[in-house]
């Protein structure tokens, strides 16, 4: 049985996708939602990813692109359903699964639905996203795309996040909060101050007050932080 969560603040669009879902014996639809902030406090919270979410891009206060970026990691596919073609660009660079343009019929919906979760589909390697989507500044509903393996550290400013790689910064508009949720421990992560995220293996000079990077950058470990010392001190006796 797939698991699937539908996002839309319309209704009647949560009622067709239940429709839809319904007449597809092996998907379940788990819960569905009108609002992206309780969509978001929610699906941070569970314990294992869903297998699918339908999700709606033009919603208020928080829409489906910023939404995306957020809990991308709590599903193994991401649909897209909009009006609005002009977002296709947008979904596809937050390399969503598929894109459902409204008004759109079962026969198309089980098209989709089906060669997401087709065998061939279901037997290649699942590939952990190696970047994140961080918010420009530059332009309202824009993303900056960063790979993972670039960031040295990411740091908390008055109103805009300051992203450390090896010989520029980068400003973006997303929060600290966001970066948070988006560079996490599975991912090679870890928060050392309140205003700091580090990549774990970018640590040239680890001590207990303090550390290095490989980009001589100098992070005081924050009193709330100590325990990242005794774990990294573990995992990096030589840089004791």
């Amino acid at each position: 049985m797939y698991t699937c969560l539908a996002i839309d603040d319309e209704s009647s669009a949560i009622e067709i996708i239940t429709d839809y879902v319904a007449a597809l014996p092996q998907f379940k639809l788990l819960k569905s939602y009108s609002i992206a902030e309780t969509a978001l406090k929610e699906i941070e919270n569970l314990k294992k990813p869903v297998d699918v979410i339908f999700m709606d891009i033009e919603m208020p206060n928080m829409n489906g692109l910023e939404l995306a970026k957020l809990i991308k990691h709590k599903t193994n596919k991401l649909v897209f359903t909009t009006a609005h073609s002009t977002y296709a660009i947008n979904a596809y660079e937050l390399e969503a699964d598929a894109f459902l343009l409204k008004p759109f019929s079962q026969a198309k919906f089980d098209q989709i639905v089906k060669k997401l979760f087709s065998p061939s589909a279901n037997t290649q390697t699942n590939k952990t996203e190696d970047f994140v989507l961080l918010k420009s500044t530059e332009q309202r509903n824009r993303f900056i795309k960063i790979k993972l393996d670039k960031i040295y550290a990411v740091e908390a400013q008055e109103r805009v996040i300051k992203v450390h790689l090896e010989q520029e910064t980068i400003l973006s508009n997303s929060s600290f909060a966001d970066a948070l949720v988006l560079l996490h421990p599975e991912k090679g992560f870890s928060q050392v101050h309140r205003s700091f995220i580090i990549a774990e293996n970018q640590i040239k000079t680890l001590e207990r007050s303090y550390i290095i990077l490989n980009n001589g950058i100098r992070i005081s470990i924050g009193r709330k932080y100590l325990d990242f010392y005794h774990k990294m001190s573990k995992k990096k006796k030589n840089l004791a």
